[in-house]
């Protein structure tokens, strides 16, 4: 458990991750992963301190823990970054759900996101590097956007 945020940390999402894609290759439905970025985070940090940063990533989690639904998992993954696994979703409510946490994002604050949806026989280290890929993406056009991997579509 990650003790600023209440999210899970990164070696419980890597095991649950892999629970889900072995789950969803079973059952032959859809998953897809986000990774968000909280844009210039550490700038955020330097200017505000560590407090103030550490206030902003619990108010992140909580904000979007509202908004994804009972059985997604919102995880922080790393520094200034959380990440969602969406179980039984298309691309098209994935855009909605993360519509809806660009809206509860706090303190006027603003993420990049990566999205990338599994393509049935990945495995689950695949689909975290290209959902990586899709952030670096978003975060090199110029940040507050989300970025779907294998498209030039932006969200």
């Amino acid at each position: 458990m990650d003790a600023p945020t209440g999210a899970i940390d990164r070696s419980a999402w890597e095991e649950e991750l892999e629970r889900r894609v072995t789950a969803a290759y079973r059952g032959r439905y859809p998953l897809v992963i986000v990774l968000l970025d909280l844009d210039h985070f550490a700038a955020y940090q330097a200017e505000h301190g560590r407090e103030a940063a550490e206030q902003l990533l619990l108010d992140s989690g909580e904000a979007w823990r509202a908004h994804v639904r009972p059985d997604d998992l919102l995880v922080r993954y790393g520094e200034g970054q959380f990440g969602v696994i969406l179980s039984r979703v298309q691309l098209r409510a994935a855009e909605r759900i993360i519509a809806r946490l660009q809206q509860a994002t706090p303190a006027a604050q603003t993420f990049s996101a990566g999205v990338a949806l599994w393509n049935g026989s990945e495995d689950w280290q695949s689909l975290v590097a290209r959902a990586v890929e899709a952030l670096e993406a978003a975060k090199d056009g110029g940040r507050n956007r989300c970025v779907v991997h294998g498209t030039s579509a932006l969200i």
